[in-house]
């Protein structure tokens, strides 16, 4: 799934589907359901798609933990730093004694907010980056009141492409200061940390079925930043036999 041609305008970045775990991810959902009255279906009927949509309405989220998809991301690193945020493993919780916050937040690594994801990146540390960066070209300003997060276009009066120019080159500039330290003994993993968040990164998303929706649900949004969001429709379009299966 190309998302630049239309979307980012420069052709680089893209999110592929790489696979489902070779079963359909209906079905899945459907037999991890039915098993707790030890029952399976071997297709994916009317009404197997009627018990999937009740349970996702109903707030039955077990079995959607089940069907998991492996997506190959090419993206900008800020873009990545906000994706990354869906992550399995554990989560920060504070507990409260009788009604009182306790003054130490417990580390429960039991506690798991984002229903299973996993994320391997390229890493800096082993590779030398290449000098592919993320420039709009339109840039955006935020707005003086109102939500604090969005943004909008410049108008016409503003000069979108010198401005493109003139960070195409603050970013080739920083590239080259990059190579030049690597040229002269320093390690990759220092020499990368004077590297621009636009550079482009790749890495391996394996993500359930109720991450890919808890995803979609939050970068799909209009408040979402433009770039994530174009990455979150390509990922919507990869899942959506899925979820045209499953009626969600």
């Amino acid at each position: 799934m190309d998302i630049s041609s239309n979307t980012l305008g420069d052709h680089i970045g893209f999110v592929s589907l790489v696979d489902t775990m070779q079963q359909d991810p209906a079905l899945k959902v459907v037999n991890s359901a039915r098993i707790s009255y030890a029952k399976q279906k071997q297709e994916f009927d009317e009404k197997a798609k009627k018990l999937t949509s009740f349970l996702w309405r109903e707030g039955h989220t077990s079995p959607f933990r089940h069907s998991f998809f492996t997506f190959h991301w090419k993206a900008p690193l800020f873009v990545f730093r906000q994706a990354f945020k869906y992550q399995v493993g554990a989560g920060w919780r504070q507990y409260e004694v009788d009604g009182e916050p306790v003054s130490l937040e417990v580390f429960d690594v039991m506690f798991d907010t984002d229903k299973g994801c996993s994320w391997n990146e390229v890493s800096g540390r082993y590779v030398q980056w290449q000098p592919e960066f993320y420039v709009p070209e339109v840039f955006r300003s935020n707005p003086s009141h109102g939500n604090k997060q969005a943004s909008v276009a410049l108008d016409e009066s503003f000069d979108h492409a010198a401005e493109r120019s003139r960070m195409l080159s603050e970013c080739h500039e920083s590239f080259h200061r990059y190579q030049r330290r690597i040229e002269r003994g320093v390690a990759k993993e220092i020499a990368r940390m004077s590297l621009p968040q636009n550079l482009y990164t790749e890495a391996y998303w394996t993500v359930s079925l109720q991450g890919v929706l808890h995803f979609l649900e939050q970068r799909l949004h209009a408040d979402a930043q433009l770039e994530i969001r174009a990455y979150a429709q390509a990922v919507r379009d990869l899942v959506q036999p899925t979820l045209d299966k499953l009626d969600l």
